[in-house]
Parts: C-alpha cells; sequence; structure tokens
C-alpha cells in the first residue's frame, strides 16, 4: 500500500500548504488515505471511534489543567512580578535586563509551559524597560522571542506531556529529563547574550545603579505566592505523593486559589482566564483527536513497517536516520506549530527510532528541542510574530537579531545528541 501512502502523505502537506489548520488537514488526508486503502466501511468505523479513544483519556486531562494554571497566574498578574523579581537582582548589570529576561523565562516557563504565552508575557514585561535604558530594538525583542521558547522544555512542558501521551511514555520521566536541557538552553543564552554585548557594546547601554536591599526584598515578596507553589507542585510530583497526571489539577487549583486568595483578580478575569484555557485546550485536543485518524491511516497501509525493515535491509546507519529525523523536524518548523509537528510526525518517526534502538525519553527531549527551533525560525517562527505584535517592532528586524541565538539553539540540540546523560540522568535517579 506504498502507492496510498504516499498519496495520503502528499495530500496532507498538499492541504497545509494552501492554509488549512493542521486538525483539519490530518483529518481530511487521513480520511481519505483510508478509504483509498481499504475503503468506506473500515473508514466510517475509524471516524466513530478513534478520534474520541484518544481524547477520552484520563493521562490527557494534565494538559488543559496546566493551560488553566498559567491563565490563572497570569489572570494574577504574578507573571509581571517573576520579570520584576528577575529585573530588580539583575538590571544593574551591563545586559542585566537581557539577564533577567532569561531568569525570567526559566520561572516562566515552570509555570506556563506555552512558548507563545510566556513570550508575550516577556515581551509586555521587559520591552518597555530595555527601550527606556537604549537597548537596541532588534536585540531587545529577538532576546525576547528567544527566550519565550524555555517554555517548552521546562516542566510542565505542554510538548512533552504531548509526546509522552501521544507515544504512551511516561509523562512523569520525560517532564523530568527537560529539566536539565531546560537550564543548559539558559545557560547557552546567557553566553550568547554575554559575547554579543561585549562585541557590540551599543546594543546594551551602561546599565543603572543596583536595586535596593529594600527594593528586592518588596521584589521577592510579591512572588512568594508563586514559588511556594512551584515548590510544592515539584515536592509532590518527585516525592510520588501525587501522580504526573494529577499535578496539573493540582497546579490549577492552587493557582487558582492563589490568584483569589491575594485579592489580585475577580470574577471576571477569573472567567475570562478559564475562557482563554477552554480555548487552547480544544485547539489541542482537536489536533489531537484528527491526528488519531492520519495515524490509523499510517499504520493501516504499513509504510512504518515497510520503511524499518528497509532501513535494516539496506544496513543505513541509524545516526545518520535521527540527523535525516531532526532535519525534517527543523524544515517542518519553518511552517508549522510545534505541537503540530509533533503529532504529524510521530506516528511514523517514533516506531523507526525506537526499532533502531534509541531511549523514547531522550528521544523525547531531542524531538521537542528540535521543534521549540522552529519557534523563532522564518518564516513562520510563532515567537516572533507574538513578540512583534507585542512590542510593534517590524517582524523582519527581529528576524535579524535572532541568529545568534539559533546557532546556540542548534549548538544545544546536537549537545544533547551527543550526550544522551543530559536527558537520561535526572529520571534514572528519581525514578530507577
Amino acid at each position: 500500500m506504498i502507492a496510498e501512502a504516499l498519496a495520503g502523505i502528499g495530500l496532507l502537506f498538499a492541504l497545509l500548504l494552501f492554509g488549512l489548520p493542521v486538525a483539519f488537514a490530518l483529518l481530511a488526508a487521513g480520511t481519505v488515505g483510508i478509504w483509498l486503502a481499504v475503503g468506506s466501511a473500515p473508514l466510517m468505523g475509524v471516524l466513530k471511534s478513534a478520534p474520541y479513544e484518544h481524547v477520552a483519556s484520563y493521562t490527557l486531562s494534565t494538559l488543559p489543567m496546566f493551560i488553566l494554571m498559567a491563565e490563572y497566574l497570569t489572570a494574577g498578574r504574578f507573571t509581571r512580578d517573576i520579570f520584576n523579581l528577575a529585573y530588580t537582582w539583575m538590571g544593574h548589570l551591563r545586559g542585566g535586563v537581557s539577564y533577567a529576561a532569561v531568569a525570567g523565562g526559566v520561572i516562566l516557563a515552570a509555570i506556563s509551559g506555552s512558548s507563545t504565552a510566556a513570550a508575550s508575557t516577556l515581551a509586555g514585561a521587559a520591552y518597555p524597560e530595555m527601550r527606556r535604558y537604549g537597548y537596541q530594538r532588534g536585540f531587545a525583542t529577538a532576546t525576547l522571542a528567544v527566550v519565550g521558547t524555555l517554555a517548552i522544555m521546562i516542566p510542565p512542558s505542554l510538548g512533552l506531556v504531548l509526546y509522552g501521551l501521544f507515544t504512551e511514555t511516561s509523562v512523569g520521566r520525560l517532564l523530568v529529563a527537560g529539566l536539565l536541557p531546560g537550564v543548559v538552553t539558559g545557560l547557552g543564552y546567557v553566553l550568547t547574550i554575554h559575547v554579543m554585548v561585549r562585541r557590540k557594546p551599543d546594543i546594551a547601554p551602561t546599565a543603572p545603579e543596583p536595586a535596593s536591599a529594600a527594593a528586592r526584598l518588596s521584589a521577592a515578596r510579591a512572588v512568594w505566592p508563586v514559588l511556594l507553589l512551584l515548590g510544592a507542585m515539584v515536592f509532590a510530583l518527585y516525592s510520588g505523593i501525587i501522580t504526573p497526571t494529577e499535578v496539573g489539577a493540582v497546579g490549577a487549583l492552587m493557582a487558582l486559589l492563589v490568584a483569589v486568595a491575594a485579592g489580585r483578580c475577580g470574577f471576571r478575569e477569573l472567567a475570562a482566564a478559564t475562557m482563554r484555557g477552554a480555548r487552547v485546550s480544544a485547539m489541542v485536543m482537536t489536533i489531537v483527536a484528527f491526528a488519531a485518524v492520519f495515524g490509523v491511516f499510517l499504520t493501516m497501509t504499513g509504510v512504518t513497517a515497510d520503511l524499518i525493515e528497509a532501513i535494516r535491509s539496506a544496513g543505513v546507519n541509524r545516526w545518520l536516520v535521527l540527523v535525516m529525523v531532526l532535519l525534517l523536524l527543523l524544515v517542518l518548523g519553518f511552517f508549522l506549530d510545534q505541537l503540530a509537528i509533533l503529532l504529524l510526525t510521530l506516528p511514523l518517526t517514533f516506531p523507526l527510532l525506537t526499532e533502531l534502538g534509541f531511549d523514547p525519553i531522550w528521544m523525547g527531549v531531542v524531538f521537542v528541542k528540535t521543534a521549540e527551533i522552529g519557534l523563532v525560525t522564518p518564516p513562520m517562527g510563532m515567537n516572533v510574530f507574538v513578540v512583534s505584535g507585542v512590542t510593534r517592532v517590524p517582524v523582519a528586524e527581529i528576524y535579524r537579531g535572532v541568529w545568534p541565538f539559533v546557532a546556540t539553539e542548534l549548538g544545544v540540540l546536537t549537545l544533547l545528541v551527543a550526550l544522551p546523560g543530559l536527558s537520561t540522568f535526572l529520571p534514572g535517579v528519581i525514578f530507577g
């Protein structure tokens, strides 16, 4: 059924090129492919069962709960306080507002899970300060766009959760596995900023005086509820008190209670946050449901098994296969949303690479890291468009400033591929 498989895949990419939303392109291509492969009767059975079975999952409830947690904390204006904390402590250094953005991005990633949400928050909070102190526009906005990508790697990463749910890999191990790579990525950003500021001091003028001890203490007091929430979630998850599926619900409930108890939002703000969370969750669930139809289509054609057998019989080096898969993900990142990329490619690439002996946990981190790079690369770098929309800086100007960071991202990706222990060490220590 190679011809049917190629027809379905070709139709999918044609629909995507014509601008059809990813979820409906997956549904249409999967439907036509199944009809060509096995006829209309089996097709009706797949359409009746596959989308529901993939969405009606207790484990999948993790996704909307993490999204709600981030929305409630944003409604309580805690995200702005997080950046203010980082800025108060590091803003006096040359390039210090950029370093503060990295630090704030790491903390935001730990409560958001959404890169676009983190980029939007950072742009709104940090860009006015960067401009006030004379930072170059392209450098400032590029930094904010790239730092926002940390949210797709540092727990609770929606990308890692979705990868785990779709491949039936331990979500708890994946979330732990993303921690060290996320920290390494943040350190890579810091090093990149340091080199850029040293080479061109005019892009980040001399910083103001250090904040007073009283100001630093006041900034820390403003975010202690969030830090307490994060600490409690990490302790509860890693100690086994609650499961990775439950931690999202507990986090959403605690975020709601913290926002209300602090008097930072009323019924109208909470209702708006809930609606935003519902819209994002509905989008993700729709992609998951319709990706199931396309996945069944690939299984029916047997193209995955045929590809595995062809590679085995040809004696192709497994690392060469991995590099080709990662290049495919990078190219798709130029055009598609990162969660869509994972759901589009996993039905084919996951069985192929696991059959070649690659560790599923490590693969999850590498896949998500590769998809992360697409958030800031043209022509469809989502974070670049988000930051441009918030700051009103032209997209082309942000793209010109982002390339040193893209080089850093590729370097970190190479490091993760060469040193799998960066991804597998912590899960091995915590879960055994």
